[in-house]
């Protein structure tokens, strides 16, 4: 998404790497329920399999750069959990599409692959025309590798291109914060703090910096809440373009 995932869109290229690291990236490592632990400055956290057939379902705002406020909404159910801890997660928008200033915001329905450390690898959707899109994570998509503790700090670079398009190359930094409580719509969780910077341009020579900061819960390892600030240089989008997203939980089923 987060994550990830993924991040503004002026197009269906750029609508997907925008979906890939705002819900991706940061809602890769999913699950839900408070954590009770005392944390100390040596524990270790680790990576928590999702619950099979869970869904959680999240309220997100974007801020575009006119300043426009853009509510949307998705929920995430997984479908499949291997004997390795590798995932599958379903992905659907919970409203209808959201067009500003030519960008459609709305979140892409998608099929997810996650590896057994919650990042994800690739994920599929519905393009133009009904025919099936397969984007891919090389090696894997953002996030760190566990487990992981407070002061910990992780780099990831990652290639990420659709079907047979041209690469991407992402770059990540990022640290373990705090542990923390967090109050959200679906409850108060006991949560790791992750900051996490991703930076990347794309073919049409557009640079983005993501400043990340990711709750996600120790019990369970899901995003609970996600802060997003998107730098925007280089060859601006012809259309509307996303410079903030927040997203919070607001239930689990």
């Amino acid at each position: 998404m987060i994550s990830g995932v993924p991040l503004a869109y002026a197009s269906q290229t750029m609508h997907t790497q925008a979906t890939v690291l705002s819900l991706v990236s940061a809602l890769g490592l999913c699950a839900c329920g408070g954590g009770g632990t005392n944390p100390g400055s040596g524990m270790r956290y680790a990576y928590v399999e999702p619950v099979l057939n869970q869904t959680h379902t999240y309220s997100e705002v974007v801020i575009d750069n006119a300043n426009n406020t853009i509510n949307l909404g998705f929920s995430v159910t997984t479908t499949a959990v291997s004997a390795t801890g590798a995932s599958q997660l379903s992905q659907s928008t919970t409203g209808d599409s959201t067009i500003v200033d030519g960008t459609n915001y709305a979140v892409l329905t998608e099929n997810q692959s996650f590896n057994d450390m919650g990042q994800e690898t690739s994920y599929t959707y519905l393009g133009a025309g009904g025919s099936t899109v397969t984007c891919t994570f090389t090696p894997h998509g953002a996030g760190p590798d566990w487990p992981v503790q407070v002061g910990g700090t992780w780099q990831a670079t990652y290639a990420f291109a659709c079907d047979a398009g041209t690469p991407v190359t992402y770059g990540q930094t990022g640290t373990v914060v705090d542990v923390e409580a967090v109050t959200v719509p679906a409850g108060t969780f006991t949560a790791l703090k992750l900051q996490s910077t991703v930076t990347w341009t794309d073919a049409n020579g557009t640079m983005r910096t993501q400043t990340i900061t990711n709750w996600r819960d120790i019990a369970t390892s899901y995003s609970v809440k996600e802060e997003i600030a998107i730098a925007v240089s280089g060859t601006l989008p012809a259309t509307g373009y996303a410079v903030s997203r927040t997203s919070v939980l607001e239930s689990i089923s």
